[in-house]
């Protein structure tokens, strides 16, 4: 990626970045768009994230999927380590604006949709060399649709993270709670009620679940950050756009 916006950044562009950060109630990424200028997220995704969540250090000619991208560290990451192409999705209008400032502040090509998981289909979004499905499963309704609809776009690998339990006591037996109203989420000094927290898998249920709809080589990835998991799909190709003269709409 070429030398961002950011690093030669004049006064008064800094001046309309900081007010459009401003305006913005909430953040959720800790993202640096210019020197000595990061957005106020309460999440730090480079010291709290990116160690931990398994990417690849290149992804030269990557055509790459952000499923849940929020203002979009993981889009401009898979891009800065040279990802031909780069689809972010979010199911917010409030983090796609966010993405749209960051994305701006960063010179980036990365295209954020407003849509959500279920929605995603070969004939709209074609197939994806890499899917980044972090922080997403656990607020899902319908977790194995939504690892059926990754599938059918991933011609080679996903990453996915996500909120999750073990007790010793049920060994490698798969299991999922159930949390009908939600659970009690955010930043340690300002706790508040998540009501879209519905289904919170142990590691076995996880592995269980994607070996269910399809991908294979499915390792789960140690370390502090949830429940970290690598797959493949059983033949890998190389990523596609959709045909634009064909899809969405005919």
């Amino acid at each position: 990626m070429s030398e961002p916006l950011s690093a030669r950044i004049e006064p008064s562009q800094r001046q309309w970045l900081q007010a459009q950060i401003e305006r913005e109630g909430y953040w959720f990424h800790r993202i640096e768009l210019a020197p000595d200028l990061i957005t106020p997220g309460w999440s730090d995704p480079l010291t709290q994230k990116l160690p931990f969540f398994g990417l690849p250090e290149r992804m030269d000619g990557m055509r790459v999927l952000d499923v849940g991208c929020a203002e979009g560290f993981f889009s401009f990451e898979a891009e800065r380590r040279g990802a031909r192409e780069v689809i972010a999705i979010d199911s917010f209008p409030d983090s796609v604006r966010r993405f749209n400032i960051c994305r701006a502040a960063l010179d980036s090509r990365a295209t954020a949709f407003l849509t959500n998981v279920y929605d995603l289909s070969l004939r709209a979004f074609g197939t994806f060399d890499l899917i980044m499905f972090f922080g997403v499963l656990y607020h899902l309704r319908n977790p194995i649709l939504a690892l059926e609809k990754l599938f059918s776009i991933c011609c080679g690998r996903l990453l996915l993270q996500t909120h999750g339990f073990e007790d010793p006591a049920i060994g490698d037996q798969s299991m999922a709670r159930f949390y009908p109203f939600g659970i009690e989420s955010g930043p340690p000094e300002k706790r508040s009620w998540d009501p879209t927290v519905f289904w919170v898998a142990n590691g076995a249920c996880i592995r269980d679940m994607l070996a269910h709809v399809g991908f294979t080589d499915i390792e789960q990835i140690p370390g502090p950050a949830g429940h970290v998991f690598r797959a493949r799909v059983p033949t890998p190709s190389a990523g596609t756009p959709p045909d634009q003269t064909k899809a969405p709409w005919n």
